[in-house]
């Protein structure tokens, strides 16, 4: 719905908040109306003490001393008050006297004791005693046509009755109390002094004004007065009536003895209604009459209307709460803005300081934006939920809102308003909410967040500055859809130490955000010290067929419940490539606390049937300066065409100290008809679904990754077993015999010098080595050696073991070919072969010394 709210900087008399640039004014111009109402009022005015009493008799009279009209829709109800005055030496019977009233034209209207009043009886010798009556009347009968009897029972007239006198009030006079004037009321049967203190009227919409009334309420009884059930109606002089209602948060208020407290009353006039001469009218509810009764009326101050004043651009804007409960300094600082499709979206950062001597509750203002057109836009925050500041305490908030682009054009404002003031729950009429202005602010022009990948941008928190730089962003292969993370770099650039907030991250995708969006911290401690930076990485899963074309970051402050935006980042266009790692350099991860460099060692193809394994050992060092658990990988096999296949990772599973490298294995099964030549290798930082970096090679997805360039080694089988590497073994063949027995039986013994390579921390090997005997009818028998297990380290060593078929059955000699195969998932790399002759079925079989 349009609102056309305009923007005012409202005074204590209007909204219960000081604006300290029309305290003067304010002043002159109150100062003014009541000059001129006291002229008034000793020149013109006439009041009901103008009015004559009736004489009861020489020394005794009663006059009418307070009148109070409340139009209804059925009708005028009237309140009147006569006052007895009795100067005899005894006391003056009330039920003696009564009263009635009855129109010029001699209609008779009914009159009733109020409840409160029925207990008096009498009026004491040299006192006064005042006592009051209701009456309804026709809706345009008026005040001047009516006159009020004086009763008293006369036994000598035929009806008993005797009419001492009528009490007429000219039309030319006021019943109101006069402006300036105090006027004594019971309110809860306290006595209470009431006076209007002001009035005062400013925009609500193109239609209507807001009329604000000022009542100081001073206790002049000897109890407290709690939650006064009195309402106050705003009538204009042509008859009209605005209910009023309280101009707070609070719906009640308490009054003690002797205080004195200004109490704001609100409402909306439509502008064509004219409020000179209007009056303020207390009412409260009888239920003896089962009505609402008029118990004061008074007249209204001059009305004053007061214009907008705007904070400039780099100023405070001081506001006293209500109650003079405390002062706080108000400001705009930065304003960033990102584009979405069609829209402008905007984070405000906005200042309350508490320069008073006390703790304050900040008010639960209400924001709203106003564009060069007028136009308002409403925005939501629970940043101000129960928020409170001590004395000097600062808390900065960041508000956000989105404008469609042809919005945004211009100059804009910051309209921060009052909370809506409500009626109490429970009544049965549903008062009107109202919301003002506490402060209209003009907003900076707003710094860009687009394309602001590597860009640093600064972030006021609670107790200093962080640079923000968004670091990367990628979309990676996972499974079956894509893991898209950004890694967005906090930096502490104050000279203090900080604590960070409690962040909560969201992602947003063509302006949609992902309420799924995992957020990824890479330390565990809040703290961060001048200079130090830490990761945030933003993750979540996407389509494999969606396409991106604007990327969002978003940073939000957790508080309790609630979340407040710290800040968001805008990507238009193609995500950037991934790092591209050339064979033989190393790439660098870099999160704290596990920094490490990764370097692919080699790759090999283990040939199969319908698919290769391919298989790389990469070398990751520990660069820290400590003991540490190395990050867990991922890896991707990527085809030239951009086909991806998960490998299976093996890690060790112990820490690696400082300076120490580590063997990490991937492999996984290609189809052969795929191109494996020209394959790289994507390799990423695994990442749980919590709150951290995994222990595991399994988790969420992965972050932080590179592309590795990979060779595969096609290096052709050595046509001797004399000297044959095997990760991390060096082997050099001493001697090999196959010994004939003469039976069935051959006896194989291999003496060998084994150097192992201990450079590397290793995880346990799934390689085997087979040494393959094939015999001249084409027989083949395998032999398998685990490594580390059957090869043992040092030179000189021997592994024996025997064959046993019928095919050697009674051969005395002949020759065999020996192959050496390297083995892993049952598929083989062929490392050397040999031809040797079998050792004669005569002498003795070396033995294995």
């Amino acid at each position: 719905m349009k609102n056309n709210l305009k923007k005012v900087m409202i005074a204590s008399v209007v909204l219960g908040i000081t604006q300290t640039v029309w305290i003067h004014d304010l002043s002159a111009v109150q100062a003014a109306g009541t000059t001129k109402s006291i002229s008034q009022t000793k020149t013109t005015l006439k009041t009901l003490a103008n009015v004559p009493g009736v004489k009861l008799s020489t020394k005794s009279s009663v006059k009418i001393t307070d009148v109070n009209v409340l139009t209804q829709d059925e009708g005028k109800l009237i309140t009147y008050t006569l006052t007895y005055t009795n100067n005899e030496k005894r006391s003056l019977q009330l039920v003696d006297y009564w009263t009635k009233v009855r129109s010029k034209g001699g209609t008779s209207y009914t009159s009733k004791l109020l409840t409160q009043d029925a207990e008096k009886k009498s009026v004491a010798a040299g006192s006064t005693l005042s006592v009051t009556y209701v009456t309804t009347v026709g809706k345009n009968v008026q005040l001047s046509n009516l006159n009020f009897e004086i009763v008293k029972w006369d036994f000598s007239k035929p009806n008993y009755e005797s009419i001492l006198g009528k009490i007429n009030i000219p039309a030319s006079y006021t019943v109101a109390t006069p402006v300036n004037t105090v006027k004594k009321v019971r309110i809860n049967d306290i006595p209470v002094k009431i006076k209007v203190q002001g009035l005062q009227t400013f925009s609500a919409s193109d239609t209507s004004n807001y009329a604000s009334v000022k009542i100081n309420l001073h206790n002049v009884g000897y109890k407290g007065l709690d939650n006064p059930n009195v309402k106050w109606v705003l009538r204009t002089k042509g008859g009209s009536s605005y209910p009023l209602n309280l101009n707070s948060n609070d719906t009640t208020y308490s009054v003690q003895p002797q205080e004195s407290k200004s109490i704001n009353y609100i409402t909306t006039v439509p502008k064509k209604v004219k409020l000179d001469g209007a009056e303020l009218i207390m009412v409260q509810e009888n239920e003896a009459e089962k009505s609402v009764i008029p118990l004061a009326t008074m007249q209204m101050p001059k009305s004053t209307s007061l214009q907008n004043t705007e904070t400039k651009v780099g100023k405070v804007h001081t506001i006293t709460l209500e109650d003079n409960k405390g002062k706080m300094a108000t400001s705009v600082g930065d304003v960033s803005v990102s584009q979405t499709h069609g829209n402008n979206y905007y984070t405000v950062n906005f200042k309350f300081k508490n320069i008073g001597s006390r703790e304050v509750s900040v008010p639960k203002y209400e924001f709203s934006v106003q564009n060069k057109k007028g136009k308002d836009f409403p925005l939501s925050t629970k940043a101000l939920d129960s928020l409170k500041l001590k004395p000097d305490e600062e808390r900065l908030i960041r508000l956000t809102f989105s404008l469609p682009y042809d919005e945004a054009e211009g100059t804009m404002k910051l309209v921060m308003n009052t909370p809506k003031a409500e009626g109490t729950e429970g009544t049965e009429s549903k008062e009107i909410k109202f919301s003002y202005p506490a402060g209209t602010y003009i907003l900076p022009k707003a710094t860009s967040m687009q394309q602001s990948i590597g860009t640093e941008s600064t972030l006021q928190i609670e107790n200093g500055t962080l640079g923000v730089t968004w670091n990367s962003v990628q979309r990676l292969p996972w499974d079956n859809a894509d893991v898209l993370s950004a890694r967005v770099t906090l930096r502490n650039i104050s000279t203090n130490t900080l604590k960070l907030p409690q962040l909560k991250g969201m992602l947003s995708i063509d302006s949609a955000d992902i309420a799924d969006t995992q957020l990824l911290i890479s330390q565990n401690s809040a703290l961060l010290g001048p200079g130090m930076s830490l990761d945030v990485h933003l993750l979540t899963s996407l389509p494999t067929n969606l396409d991106v074309a604007q990327l969002q970051v978003a940073l939000s402050e957790v508080v309790g419940e609630n979340t407040s935006e710290l800040i968001r980042l805008t990507h238009i266009g193609q995500l950037p490539q991934v790092p591209q790692v050339e064979l033989g350099t190393s790439h660098g991860l870099n999160t704290p606390g596990k920094k490490s460099e990764l370097q692919v060692k080699r790759t090999l193809i283990y040939p199969g049937t319908s698919s290769d394994i391919v298989y790389t050992e990469l070398q990751v060092k520990n660069i820290e300066d400590r003991q540490i658990d190395l990050a867990k990988l991922t890896g991707y096999y990527e085809s030239k065409n951009g086909e991806y296949y998960k490998t299976t990772v093996k890690q060790i599973d112990y820490p690696a100290g400082p300076g120490d490298s580590a063997l990490v294995t991937m492999w996984s099964k290609i189809p052969r008809k795929t191109v494996v030549s020209d394959m790289r290798l994507l390799i990423g930082e695994t990442v749980s679904g919590d709150t951290g970096k995994e222990g595991s090679t399994t988790g969420a997805g992965y972050v932080d990754a590179a592309s590795f360039e990979l060779k595969p080694d096609q290096e052709s089988t050595l046509n001797t077993i004399k000297n044959l590497e095997i990760y991390p073994y060096s082997l050099q063949t001493r001697d090999f015999k196959a010994s004939l027995s003469g039976g069935s039986t051959v006896n194989l013994s291999w003496n060998y010098d084994a150097v192992r390579n201990n450079e590397l921390n290793l995880p346990e090997s799934e390689h085997k080595l087979i040494v393959q005997l094939i015999e001249p009818t084409g027989k083949v028998f395998d032999k398998e050696i685990v490594l580390d297990k059957d090869m043992k380290e040092g030179n000189n060593q021997f592994l024996n073991w025997t064959i046993q078929d019928v095919v050697f059955e009674d051969r005395r000699s002949g020759a065999y070919t020996i192959a050496i195969y390297d083995e892993f998932q049952g598929q083989r790399i062929k490392l050397a072969t040999q031809a040797m002759g079998f050792v004669p079925a005569v002498g003795n079989l070396p033995s294995a010394e």
